[in-house]
């Protein structure tokens, strides 16, 4: 070993000896052409070549000052006032004097000081906007950028298909919690400005669906009336619904079920929504297709999962549910098969022992798909319900440049409708609003909220303790007086 330390340290010596010569030669080399350089032009500024260059920088210096002056004699000359004035008179001709001239000038000033007074004194007063209250983020901090605003401006129909809907109830959504950490912020900024009803990117009004009434249709809405009882849900980079009222396109609102009241229809559209889009066209199930299959919903007291038991349940297949102990009796209530309780042992430990399953829907997020993964069949398959992370909200500027151009690009070309899914619409919620009618459906709420109690609202929804959905409750009477308004209010309607 002392023999190997040996020769390793006269390497590094021999190695430190030559990095050390190859310093000072090339030290040495710099020098030279340093002064090979400086010799070489000297010898050039000193030689013919250098006079050369001389005289043409002093033959351009003595051009430049001569245009200098030629510049300044003419400025003088076609600036001079006398000359000026006396072709203004030779222009005018030989009837107008320098009275008159005078005169000409004073009622021109004065006549421009009368027209702006009559102008200033015409301008019409802005119109006040009305204000209403609305749970909103004022930047992407979390939960400490949540509030509630009570001087919102209030949305006003813009366009022809546009309707005006009195909240009574919105749901709190896992992604309102997400959007309020930044979650759509880049799309969304870019989409906002297709929106006349925001004037910037803040603040962003949370919530992703809601039950109201309607008070203001545009003029070529044809499928509802001023008094329908609504519901409906919108995107995520959508301005959202818990606020006191929405402007939303009739292309994606229902008449809410008539059985059931505010408070319980707003728990069921976004939720749904997305429980609907996870079966039908994800896991492609069906009333014929579900009979008989194994499914796990992990979670399936969270809002989606609630939805999920009870609809695989109805088609026919055997559903296994993760839940907490207080959710327990829930998912049975709902359907459930089985329900793995979540806290009092390993959950991993107590789905091994069960039989695989053909489709897992995951309602908890990424960080619970490798571990669902193990339990399904061979050839069964996971499905995340839980909004996935979008990469334009880590573009860089360049990158997040050329991404706000494309968005601009096919904006002009199909629209910002582009974006919102065939499935938040009318087609899907009219078939939920028939499972509520017939009992085949049962709406999960757990708790109810003011806006004065929003963040509340969005703490207990963020809780291993929340059950379904979680509602704020909107019971304002204010008015809007909306001079857009279309068509008055029909006999017999509510009065909003």
């Amino acid at each position: 070993m002392d023999e190997i330390l040996f020769h390793v340290s006269q390497s590094l010596e021999a190695l430190q000896v030559q990095l050390y010569s190859g310093a000072q030669h090339g030290r040495h080399l710099l020098q030279s052409y340093s002064e090979q350089a400086r010799t070489y032009a000297v010898d050039v500024w000193s030689g013919p070549r250098g006079v050369q260059i001389q005289e043409s920088i002093q033959q351009t210096w003595q051009w430049l000052l001569a245009l200098t002056q030629e510049i300044r004699r003419l400025s003088l000359q076609v600036l001079n006032p006398q000359l000026m004035y006396d072709h203004f008179m030779q222009f005018l001709g030989a009837e107008m004097s320098r009275t008159s001239m005078y005169f000409g000038c004073v009622g021109f000033v004065l006549g421009g000081v009368v027209g702006v007074t009559i102008g200033l004194s015409w301008q019409k007063k802005q119109p006040n906007v009305p204000r209403m209250k609305a749970v909103v983020c004022n930047s992407y901090r979390g939960f400490d950028a949540l509030m509630m605003a009570d001087d919102v401006p209030a949305p006003v129909i813009t366009m022809l298909d546009e309707i005006l809907v009195q909240v009574k109830a919105a749901s709190v959504d896992l992604v309102d919690i997400k959007i309020c950490s930044g979650y759509g912020r880049v799309l969304r900024k870019q989409l906002s400005r297709y929106n006349q009803n925001l004037a910037g990117e803040f603040p962003v009004v949370l919530g992703r669906d809601c039950a109201g009434i309607i008070v203001e249709i545009g003029q070529k809405v044809t499928k509802f009336e001023i008094g329908d009882e609504v519901w409906f849900t919108v995107p995520y980079w959508m301005s959202g619904t818990m606020a006191e009222y929405v402007v939303v396109k009739e292309s994606l609102i229902a008449k809410k079920p008539k059985a059931i009241g505010f408070e319980i229809a707003a728990s069921i559209p976004y939720a749904g929504t997305v429980a609907w889009d996870a079966l039908v066209n994800k896991a492609h199930l069906d009333p014929s297709t579900t009979e008989n299959k194994r499914i796990l919903v992990h979670m399936g007291c969270s809002p989606v999962g609630c939805i999920l038991i009870q609809l695989a349940r109805l088609w026919g297949a055997h559903v296994t549910a993760t839940a907490s102990l207080r959710a327990t009796p829930v998912a049975q209530a709902l359907g459930a098969h089985d329900v793995v309780v979540c806290g009092e042992a390993d959950v991993q430990q107590q789905l091994e022992v069960r039989e695989g399953f053909d489709i897992i829907f995951n309602t908890e997020g990424s960080v619970a798909y490798e571990p669902c993964l193990k339990f399904c069949k061979p050839g069964g398959f996971i499905i995340t319900t839980e909004s996935s992370r979008i990469s334009s909200d880590s573009y860089g500027f360049l990158i997040g440049s050329v991404y706000a151009f494309w968005i601009r690009l096919r904006c002009l070309i199909q629209g910002p409708t582009l974006w919102v899914s065939h499935n938040m619409g009318p087609t899907v919620l009219d078939q939920l609003a028939q499972l509520l009618e017939d009992g085949s459906l049962q709406p999960v709420v757990d708790k109810i909220f003011s806006p004065q109690d929003a963040e509340l609202a969005f703490q207990h929804a963020d809780s291993s303790e929340a059950i379904g959905k979680t509602i704020v409750r909107f019971r304002s009477q204010r008015q809007l007086k909306n001079v857009n308004s279309s068509k008055k209010l029909p006999d017999g309607a509510p009065s909003i």
